[in-house]
């Protein structure tokens, strides 16, 4: 959710690709061609499963509407999450907008993440707060290469503070692009670092990405809540998205492998996104 970049699943619901469940994924950082005839407005539906060891796995969904406009887009969701003994909620809004020319184009994104959840503890329930906010901006240049500076503000139950992100993004071919990144959080007491690499490909039938991230993180930036506070773990990670049209639909399918604080949570991942018009 994930942490989408536009809120996380803003993000997957974009590219079709994008994985949600773990911030550290980048989103990437030069688009496919656009379709001949894009969409005013579009709904985007999200389902969720995961497991994780040594508890309950979890689950959620997600309800996104995007109004997208001449120079970006504008984007409006809901979201439900379960995992373990911790439920949450929160709602999204976020936007972009676009400028420049065929040599040098430029985006600049904000988004705004509120809402509330509890982790049902021995002693008793532990209600928490779940606000993150963020912006970035983005140069695309000769449409190749892409360079983005992001930050995000955390405060999520104990955990709090801001986690800039630097990515530089290359379009080799049309279908092949490569993106890298790397985060460093410099306040609060996230004490997270991560670095990232994610291979998109654009095919004439099917999209598919494959990435991978590793560094050390606060549990909650990946949406894993233990109530608790102290060094940041290690993290490792790597996920497979899948996407294709159909008619006035994209289906995403994403699976994610993440292993941080002594706990393996896999996630699988559906979108679908209904075009209007």
């Amino acid at each position: 959710m994930r942490p989408l970049r536009y809120s996380p699943l803003l993000v997957l619901a974009a590219t079709c690709l994008s994985p949600q469940p773990a911030a550290a994924a980048a989103s990437p950082a030069v688009p496919p061609p656009p379709p001949a005839a894009p969409s005013t407005d579009s709904l985007i539906f999200s389902a969720n499963g995961s497991t994780l060891t040594g508890a309950n796995g979890g689950g959620g969904g997600s309800l996104t509407w995007l109004h997208d406009f001449n120079s970006g887009v504008l984007g409006v969701a809901g979201e439900y999450q379960r995992l373990a003994d911790a439920h949450w909620a929160f709602g999204s809004l976020s936007g972009s907008v676009n400028t420049g020319n065929a040599a040098a184009k430029w985006s600049f994104s904000g988004e705004v993440h509120l809402g509330s959840g509890d982790i049902d503890l021995y002693q008793g329930a532990h209600h928490f707060k779940y606000q993150v906010e963020g912006a970035g901006v983005a140069g695309t240049f000769g449409g190749r290469v892409t360079v983005q500076l992001q930050a995000h503000q955390y405060d999520i139950d104990t955990s709090h503070g801001a986690l800039p992100k630097v990515a530089l993004g290359v379009l080799w071919t049309r279908q092949l692009q490569t993106t890298v990144s790397y985060s460093r959080s410099v306040t609060g007491n996230l004490g997270t670092e991560i670095e990232t690499l994610q291979i998109n490909h654009y095919g004439r039938a099917v999209n598919w990405l494959l990435g991978g991230a590793a560094g050390h993180v606060a549990p909650p930036v990946v949406n894993l809540y233990t109530g608790l506070t102290g060094p940041a773990p290690q993290l490792r990670e790597g996920y497979l998205g899948l996407s294709k049209s159909f008619g006035r639909t994209d289906w995403s399918i994403l699976g994610d492998y993440l292993k941080v604080a002594g706990q393996t949570r896999i996630t699988l991942t559906v979108v679908c996104t209904l075009h209007a018009g």
